[in-house]
């Protein structure tokens, strides 16, 4: 800049030389510029100071507010990691929530992200003080899943920030609900054929100890309850093992049809019996897959097509047709059996429910059947729809996502 000062006075003063400005005014306009031009160069430099000041303080909130983010810590943890800003935006998140919710979160607020009341409340309490809490919840999406959350308050560049890690305790949650529930069960559904036979043990060893009749007419009804005790071992054991894997989706490639026609050849003897014909209408569909666990999609279509003979009257037809609506295989099984009420149609599903007209059809079974096939389809991200009309028939189908 004192360069441009030294070109420009020269010319300047002698113009207004040659105008004969006098000298005092030729002196005052030659320190006027100066002035001028050291001012300008002084705001010059404060601007590039200014400049620059702001620029490493861009950095260093880039480098503070990174570091989490760019931490191995973070990057590679297979927990979910959430940072949270004064407002409960998220401005940062690790590829593990990504996988978790399916979507970056980043920029949505937490409490539309989790929608918990309990992380909301959590989060409130969290200040310079209290730095640290830990909360349970419990999120819904296609199942039910039990979560921990540990958040940590730390202050970033005078604001304070929320980070959050999430811990899937889903798994361990089932396993200890499932022993618990295991136990009651077996205890509360064996009680009654165990006391049926110590009782009649008894009474062959009393009153009928020289009655060859009775004693053989007993030995055949322990006989019957000891396979009834052991179906529902089986099916407890078969529940059991088909809850524990709920929560974790089949990635199998299977195929509908293959599965369906495996579950009739097996059922098919039992219908013979009942001088029953299954009717299909699915012989010209072709490469419907779904990803899927082939034994537990065909045990689904075992149990369905069971109840279907069990539940109809000797020599009618059952119905097996396979669908699509583009976005899910429908397996549709339409007998024409006994029905079922409207109040009891809500009920089939759960453990150990029979109807009210099953008895005389099927004297010994667990119950467990149509629970099965509830959480098999729930693994597989399905569902089941029933209608039914008392004394007409049952019309059951699957929906299971097509890939």
């Amino acid at each position: 800049m004192f360069k441009l000062y030294i070109i420009i006075l020269p010319p300047v003063i002698s113009l207004l030389a040659l105008a004969e400005y006098p000298t005092f005014i030729l002196i005052f306009i030659s320190i006027f510029i100066a002035i001028c031009f050291y001012i300008y160069e002084r705001a010059k430099e404060n601007q590039a100071i200014t400049i620059k000041n702001t620029n490493l303080k861009k950095d260093k909130e880039w480098s503070q507010n990174t570091l989490i983010k760019n931490s191995l810590y973070f990057a590679k943890n297979t927990q979910p990691i959430m940072v949270l800003d004064r407002k409960y935006i998220i401005i940062s998140s690790n590829e593990a929530s990504h996988k978790f919710l399916g979507y970056n979160p980043d920029g949505k607020n937490i409490s539309l992200v989790l929608r918990s009341p309990e992380i909301d409340n959590a989060i409130d309490k969290l200040n310079s003080i209290n730095i640290f809490t830990s909360v349970d919840f419990t999120v819904f999406s296609v199942v039910q899943k039990y979560l921990t959350a540990q958040l940590f308050y730390q202050v970033i560049n005078s604001n304070p920030t929320i980070i959050i890690t999430l811990s899937d305790n889903t798994n361990q949650y089932i396993t200890d609900r499932l022993k618990t529930n295991f136990v009651s069960n077996v205890s509360h559904e064996l009680r009654t054929p165990l006391a049926s036979i110590l009782g009649f043990l008894e009474t062959i060893e009393g009153p009928a100890k020289n009655d060859e009749t009775k004693k053989k007419e007993f030995y055949q009804i322990i006989r019957g309850e000891a396979e009834r005790m052991q179906r529902l071992v089986n099916d407890l054991l078969s529940l059991t093992k088909v809850e524990e894997s709920e929560f974790r989706p089949p990635s199998e490639k299977i195929d509908i049809i293959q599965c369906l026609e495996s579950a009739i050849d097996v059922t098919k003897v039992i219908a013979e019996k009942k001088n029953i014909i299954i009717k299909k209408k699915f012989d010209n569909q072709n490469n419907m897959y779904i990803k899927g666990n082939q034994d537990q999609v065909i045990e689904v279509f075992e149990n369905l097509l069971d109840n279907a003979i069990t539940y109809s009257i000797k020599g009618k037809t059952i119905k097996v047709s396979v669908d699509s609506d583009g976005h899910y295989a429908i397996v549709t099984f339409k007998d024409q059996g006994i029905g079922i009420t409207g109040e009891e149609l809500v009920k089939i599903t759960q453990r150990f429910y029979r109807c009210k007209g099953s008895i005389k059809f099927k004297k010994h079974s667990s119950g467990l059947g149509l629970s099965i096939v509830k959480h098999i389809l729930n693994r597989h991200e399905g569902k089941l729809e029933v209608s039914s009309e008392l004394g007409v028939g049952s019309e059951f189908r699957t929906f299971l996502p097509l890939i």
